[in-house]
């Protein structure tokens, strides 16, 4: 079996292309996108909550049958209040990045103090990591909708860079090539 050491070149331009349109869709359209952001969030809710509620007719050892029913319950009403308020879901969503960024920031911060007490060079990119996410994270907190809509700019430009990365690799590739074809057989 012949393992594959590089994709080919017409997977890259295409891979190039979806992240070149994808990025391009969420900076020009952002509230469609925060939109779609949503629904998402709130279909994975629904489906999630369907599955906890018939979970204990597949798993008949489950001994907190009662609970899981409830919070798939819970969760299906969740799952329709988002689809109802698209907005409140997405500054849930935002709420819970915020307090991940906090958690995060807060221990990169101590790892940061804890190297800069043994004389660590690299302390400073902890804290400045921890820093940069505590701030982000108070800023996530009190400005949801602003916030997601900051990320969803972060990630359309971030699939444009990928998707120009890509179509320069496939450009350097084909020039590569074609500097190898013009040299003569017995030169090589």
């Amino acid at each position: 079996m012949d393992l594959v050491y590089s994709p080919s070149r017409s997977s890259m331009i295409l891979r190039s292309a979806v992240n070149i349109l994808f990025g391009a869709v969420i900076i020009l359209f952002p509230g469609i996108s925060l939109l779609v952001v949503a629904v998402a969030f709130a279909v994975n809710l629904l489906v999630l909550g369907m599955f906890m509620i018939f979970e204990p007719t597949i798993d008949n050892q489950n001994k907190h049958a009662v609970l899981t029913v409830m919070l798939g319950i819970l969760t299906v009403g969740a799952g329709v209040y988002v689809l109802s308020r698209p907005l409140a879901g997405i500054a849930v969503l935002s709420l819970l990045f915020a307090a991940w960024a906090l958690l995060y920031g807060i221990i990169d911060l101590m790892i940061g103090l804890r190297l800069s007490d043994s004389k660590n060079k690299s302390s400073w990119v902890f804290l400045l990591a921890g820093l940069i996410s505590v701030i982000f994270a108070v800023y996530l907190a009190f400005n949801p909708l602003e916030g997601s809509l900051t990320l969803l700019w972060i990630v359309g430009v971030y699939s444009i860079a990928i998707g120009l990365v890509l179509a320069f690799e496939v450009a350097a590739s084909n020039r590569g090539k074609k500097a190898i074809k013009a040299v003569p057989k017995g030169k090589k």
